[in-house]
């Protein structure tokens, strides 16, 4: 039998109607998703995140130097 563990997740807002710190997330085995309870609204969390897409020719970086403050 696995383990339902809660947690309310601080400042959160519930995607479907807007309340604060009402929503919770769960987890049971590998399984993670988040739920309001004030509406049930839930949401699985995703599986699969797509790495960001790095771009072919990369930005300069530029150095900044400061020079000690003049007293």
């Amino acid at each position: 039998m696995m383990t339902l563990k809660r947690r309310f997740i601080a400042g959160a807002k519930c995607p479907k109607c807007q309340a604060l710190d009402r929503v919770v997330m769960l987890t049971s085995g590998d399984n993670e998703w988040i739920e309001c309870i004030d509406c049930g609204y839930s949401e699985n969390r995703p599986t699969h995140i797509d790495e960001p897409e790095v771009p072919a020719i990369p930005d300069d970086i530029g150095v900044i130097q400061f020079k000690p403050r003049q007293k």
